[in-house]
């Protein structure tokens, strides 16, 4: 098996990713940062939470119990993503 596949340092398609995102409120348009738990098959949109410590707990609960890593992504436009925790077997 390729090692480089099953690294826990590389990114997979099944990985979850806390996602750093903009919002802008409605007819205040105050700009405000919200962080998004994303997973495949998931509606990420119910996951949004206002701070980054709430984001991370509720994610590494789901990386845990799903044996995936968890990656935080400042913004998606970039790819960048840095590992939090791989909870994967390799």
């Amino acid at each position: 098996m390729d090692r480089a596949l099953t690294s826990p340092t590389q990114t997979r398609h099944d990985d979850i990713v806390i996602q750093r995102r903009i919002r802008t409120r409605g007819a205040t348009h105050a700009i405000s940062q919200v962080y998004a738990v994303t997973y495949p098959g998931h509606d990420d949109q119910t996951t949004e939470c206002n701070c980054y410590e709430d984001a991370e707990r509720a994610a590494l609960g789901l990386a845990e119990d799903r044996g995936l890593s968890l990656w935080y992504e400042e913004t998606p436009q970039s790819g960048r993503r840095t590992l939090v925790k791989s909870f994967r077997n390799v």
